[in-house]
C-alpha cells in the first residue's frame, strides 16, 4: 500500500544497525575556536590532562596545617598546643617542612607545607601569642585535597564528541587550554507538504499551518550541540522535491526533512532515498508511537545522512529526542556513557492506557511528589512539550499501567 509502513524495528537496535551499516563515527571538518566561544559546540578529539589538579596539595579550609598524630588526642577539655611556625600566604609555596609539635597558618585553597597531612578548621583553634591551641582531632587527609587527587597527567578529561559547556569549560581553562577543536557539521532542515506555510505569512488557508517544526527541531538541536540551518519548506511536486532535495544534500553534511507522514509527501522521500547509494535507505519506519514513519539513508562515500521525520509535531519531536539525536552522537563517535539521556524511575501518578506491540513515549511532568504525572496529547498537538520535564518510555512488552508503578522517564 502506498505510504504505509509495513517494516518497522525497534528504536535501539535500529539506532546500532544504522551505525553499523553506515560505519560510524564518520570524520568530519575540524575548526578550532576559542574557548571563551566554544559553548554548545562538540569537541573533535579527546583530550587528556597536561598537568595534575590539583597541582599542589592544597587547603579546603581555613585553619592550621598540622601533622595529624600530633593533634589525634585533642579534645575541648584536653586541647593541644602547637608552636606557631607562621602564615602561608595564598599563592606561596614554602620552602620548608612542617615538625612535629608545629603549625602553620592556611587560607582556604593555600598550599601545605612539607610534612603537613592535614588541617584543623579555625573555630577549632585558638592562637595566644607563639602557642596555637587545637581543641579537637584530624584525620591524615582531613580538609586538603591532594596533588593529583582530581585528575593526573594523561587522563582522560573530555572525550570526543562531547559538549562544551559551562560544566566542563573551567576543566579545560585550568589546564590551560585557549582553544578548542570542534567538529565542523553542517546540517540543513527542509519542511515538506504543500499544506506547509511559512512562520512570516499573516493569512493561511483552512487546512494548512505554519511551519512550527522546523524551529522546534532547530532549537531542539543547538541546545545539544548540534547547529542547524533552516532552508525553507519542499513542495510536494516530485520533480522539484528531488531537486531541491538533491541541492542540500551536495551542500550539507546532514539533511532533516520534517513532515514526510503523507502518502504522497512519503512516496517521494521513500523513492528519491532508496536512489542514494551505498547504501541508500536502511531505515523504513521505527516500531515506537509515536513515530512510526520515520525514514533514514546514508552515501558512505560521500559522508551524507538524509532523515525524514513524521510531521506531526508531537511526533517529530519525540522522534529527534530519541532516535535523530542518538544516531548524530554516533555518527560523531561521542562516548556512549556520557549520553545526554538522562533516565530516572519514579512513580507514575495516573493510569496510562498503552497496548503491547510497540514502544510508546508520553509527554510527563514531575510532580511535587516526584511521581510522573503524564500529559495525554495525540501526535498532532503542539503544547504537550511545553509543560513536560521529559518523556515517560514504555517498552513494547508492556501495556496499561496502574498508577503507583514505576516507569522510566527520559528527562530533557
Amino acid at each position: 500500500m502506498s505510504g504505509f509502513v509495513a517494516e518497522v524495528k525497534d528504536r535501539e537496535s535500529s539506532i546500532n544497525e544504522v551505525s553499523s551499516v553506515l560505519n560510524f563515527p564518520w570524520s568530519f571538518q575540524k575548526n578550532e575556536i576559542e574557548l571563551f566561544n566554544a559553548c554548545g559546540q562538540r569537541l573533535s578529539n579527546n583530550i587528556y590532562a597536561t598537568l595534575p589538579n590539583p597541582n599542589y596539595t592544597k587547603s579546603i579550609r581555613d585553619g592550621y596545617a598540622v601533622k595529624s598524630s600530633d593533634v589525634c588526642a585533642s579534645t575541648p577539655s584536653t586541647p593541644t598546643y602547637l608552636k606557631f611556625k607562621g602564615s602561608i600566604n595564598m599563592g606561596e609555596v614554602l620552602d620548608v617542612t612542617l615538625l612535629n609539635g608545629e603549625a602553620f597558618s592556611i587560607h582556604t585553597g593555600g598550599a601545605l607545607p612539607k610534612g603537613a597531612d592535614s588541617v584543623v578548621m579555625l573555630e577549632n583553634t585558638s592562637l595566644t601569642r607563639n602557642w596555637v591551641e587545637i581543641r579537637g582531632p584530624v584525620q591524615a587527609g582531613e580538609n586538603i585535597v591532594q596533588r593529583g587527587e582530581e585528575f593526573n597527567i594523561n587522563d582522560l578529561i573530555l572525550s570526543k564528541g562531547e559538549l562544551i559547556d559551562f560544566r566542563n569549560a573551567g576543566i579545560l581553562a585550568t589546564l590551560g587550554i585557549e582553544k578548542v577543536s570542534v567538529q565542523k557539521i553542517k546540517i540543513s532542515i527542509l519542511s515538506t507538504g504543500d499544506e506547509i506555510f511559512p512562520i512570516s505569512e499573516k493569512n493561511i488557508p483552512n487546512g494548512c499551518t505554519r511551519d512550527g517544526n522546523a524551529v522546534s527541531l532547530k532549537m531542539l538541536l543547538e541546545r545539544y550541540g548540534y547547529k542547524s540551518e533552516y532552508k525553507g519548506i519542499l513542495s510536494d511536486q516530485k520533480e522539484e522535491f528531488e531537486k531541491r532535495v538533491t541541492e542540500e544534500i551536495d551542500n550539507a553534511d546532514v539533511l532533516i526533512l520534517s513532515g514526510g507522514s503523507s502518502v504522497g509527501n512519503r512516496d517521494n522521500c521513500s523513492d528519491y532515498l532508496n536512489k542514494l547509494s551505498n547504501p541508500g535507505l536502511v531505515l523504513r519506519g521505527l516500531n515506537m508511537i509515536p513515530g512510526k514513519p520515520t525514514l533514514l539513508a546514508g552515501d558512505i562515500e560521500r559522508r551524507k545522512l538524509v532523515i525524514s521525520l513524521p510531521g506531526h509535531p508531537l511526533s517529530c519531536i519525540i522522534v529527534a529526542f530519541t532516535f535523530l539525536l542518538p544516531i548524530l552522537n554516533k555518527m560523531l563517535g561521542t562516548d556512549p556513557t556520557k549520553t545526554f539521556l538522562r533516565k530516572i524511575r519514579c512513580e507514575l501518578e495516573s493510569d496510562l492506557s498503552a497496548k503491547t506491540g510497540a514502544e510508546k513515549f508520553f509527554p510527563a511532568k514531575i510532580s511535587e511528589k516526584m511521581t510522573a504525572k503524564p500529559i495525554l496529547a495525540k501526535s498532532a498537538y503542539i503544547s504537550a512539550l511545553s509543560y513536560a520535564d521529559g518523556l515517560i518510555s514504555i517498552p513494547s512488552s508492556r501495556e496499561t499501567i496502574r498508577r503507583g508503578e514505576e516507569v522510566e522517564m527520559l528527562l530533557w
